[in-house]
């Protein structure tokens, strides 16, 4: 492919190199060299426009972006040198004027600027802002650099040379407009090419894009020298670098696609979907944001040095040109259009980190499934219940509640059909602690911890039991299941259990709190399920009456007879 590349180079260039000789030749006579000329940079023009077109379809991320914006800038030049060719090969006008052309020349390094910021790479930041955001804020970046060093240069030597000129100021300040926006883009080149991983990754691209905005530099050069000494007519050897340049533009772009074998810290998945396409090109770390943040600072340097320039030149000469202060008044707003769109996009990438930042914090704390407290997050206010208990500020009531026989559901219906049981049944029971915090514990099991006395905590187990057992629909059928609910009072000594026989206290730790809430819970089962066991004040685990019938309660789910159905069961488990 390497190969294949370079002699492809070698032809084109060889081919533009024939045409040059040949118009510089003198053989085809002077109007005929012209013509030819005038048609092989159109040709030029056309040419890269269409290459970095459609193979912008191909690539993604800054490759594509690079690309599309370089199209752009050629279709631009190209509109330029059509009008340029008009004048010179249909009206035969011995030097170009100033011109309508010019504007599509101009316009160029306005996306050729940001074409070359795009082999920075796309950071999470870039990515997060949006691929709207990213083109707007290069165009605009390329606007106020070129805008800026034109300022730069007028108000240092360039304005005192057009007024000095014999030439008109109009075609002067035209024709040195082109070497100090080339001279831009050459700069940039060369500080690409010093980052290391830029140059590693995109060593063919840039090397000859960076050769064709060299060779496109040089013939603007050579024109700009021609108009301040006055020459009547433009060499047509000299328009070679304009033929070579978009022969160059054209091959970097049709390059291979680039593969990076390097270290990413960038992935779609982390960051969200490319800016550019549908895979980004990832970047390497320290120099991505070198690049990024020389983008971002690189406009206000340059208005903070015309502020120092123009400051100077207040003070030593008591004015300032008019052209001056026109355009940097111009560069002034479209630097001010700039902030307000940073601001206003760092304040909606402010709001999507604090949404992100509160969904993960609910995600952290909350079952997936019910949308109740979580195991870990429980854990958390059952610690602050036993601290306060033990620093007697307040009591509470720990429940463990276990339903009967759920696993039948999940045999009938399948897990959808469990989790949806498991759904309504965390409402009921979020429904019946009114003071307090409801668990999802895994599985089929849940917590709650009542901020209340002993009293209202074991009558909030027996109504979380009563309301677990009335029936829900699934499927069109009635279904119900009982729950075994245990109740340990924090901070009180349970006394004596009949299955042990050492007294248990609850002020010991959070542990001791569960396995005695457990015991309780496993007691209601060996009792005929469906029913509430708890400590009482002195200590002693016993039944809690309740005004159901606890013996033929809750020992088989109500539903339709029938061995589980194949095609439920295929569902995925149930989430915890």
């Amino acid at each position: 492919m390497a190969g294949s590349a370079g002699r492809r180079v070698v032809v084109v260039l060889g081919c533009v190199l024939a045409v040059v000789l040949l118009v510089g030749s003198g053989v085809l006579g002077h109007r005929t060299s012209v013509l030819i000329d005038d048609v092989a940079q159109l040709t030029g023009g056309i040419a890269a426009t269409v290459v970095c077109g459609r193979t912008a379809r191909s690539r993604t991320g800054s490759e594509r972006q690079w690309r599309v914006l370089m199209a752009a800038g050629m279709a631009c030049w190209s509109a330029g040198m059509a009008v340029w060719a008009f004048y010179r090969s249909v009206l035969d006008m011995p030097l170009p004027t100033a011109s309508v052309a010019d504007v599509g020349f101009f316009l160029f390094p306005v996306f050729a600027v940001p074409a070359l910021f795009a082999f920075v790479g796309v950071s999470p930041r870039r990515a997060a802002a949006g691929a709207r955001h990213v083109w707007l804020m290069s165009l605009l970046d390329g606007a106020v650099v070129v805008g800026s060093l034109f300022v730069l240069s007028w108000a240092t030597v360039l304005g005192a040379v057009v007024h000095s000129s014999e030439s008109e100021p109009i075609e002067f300040l035209v024709a040195v407009m082109y070497p100090i926006t080339d001279l831009v883009l050459v700069a940039m080149i060369v500080l690409l090419i010093a980052i290391p991983t830029i140059a590693a990754r995109y060593r063919s691209q840039l090397t000859l894009l960076g050769a064709g905005i060299l060779m496109l530099a040089i013939s603007d050069s050579i024109y700009a020298y021609l108009v301040a000494i006055g020459a009547e007519f433009m060499p047509v050897l000299t328009d070679g670098g304009f033929i070579a340049g978009t022969a160059l533009i054209a091959l970097a772009a049709a390059t291979p696609r680039t593969v990076d074998n390097g270290p990413s810290t960038y992935s779609p998945s982390t960051y969200g979907p490319s800016t550019y396409g549908q895979e980004p090109t990832s970047f390497a770390g320290t120099d991505s944001i070198a690049g990024e943040r020389t983008q971002m600072l690189l406009p206000y340097a340059l208005m903070g040095a015309i502020g120092i320039v123009l400051a100077v030149l207040r003070v030593l000469t008591g004015t300032l040109d008019s052209t001056v202060i026109v355009l940097g008044v111009a560069v002034v707003l479209l630097s001010l259009v700039r902030q307000m769109i940073t601001l206003i996009q760092n304040d909606n990438l402010l709001r999507s980190l604090t949404l992100a930042r509160d969904e993960l914090t609910y995600r952290a704390h909350h079952d997936g499934l019910t949308g109740l407290l979580n195991r870990s997050s429980f854990d958390e206010h059952l610690r602050a219940a036993v601290n306060d208990a033990r620093a007697g500020r307040n009591s509470a009531i720990l429940l463990l509640i276990d339903l009967d026989n759920f696993k039948s559901v999940n045999d009938r219906f399948g897990h959808g059909g469990g989790d949806e049981l498991l759904i309504e049944l965390a409402r009921r029971l979020d429904r019946c602690v009114v003071e307090g915090v409801v668990a999802r514990f895994g599985g089929d099991e849940f917590t709650a911890l009542v901020h209340a006395d002993l009293d209202t905590g074991r009558t909030t187990a027996v109504r979380i039991a009563e309301a677990m057992r009335t029936p829900h629909e699934i499927d069109g059928h009635p279904v119900s299941v009982g729950a075994c609910v245990g109740v340990v009072q924090i901070g009180r000594t349970t006394g004596v259990d009949p299955d042990d026989t050492a007294p248990r206290t609850t002020g010991v730790d959070e542990d001791e709190l569960m396995r005695l809430a457990d015991r309780a819970m496993y007691r209601a089962k060996r009792e005929g399920k469906a029913g509430v066991y708890g400590y009482d004040a002195v200590g002693t685990l016993s039944r809690v009456p309740m005004d159901i019938d606890q013996d033929n309660l809750g020992t088989k789910p109500k539903m339709v007879a029938g061995e589980p159905d194949p095609a439920r069961l295929m569902g995925p488990p149930t989430r915890t």
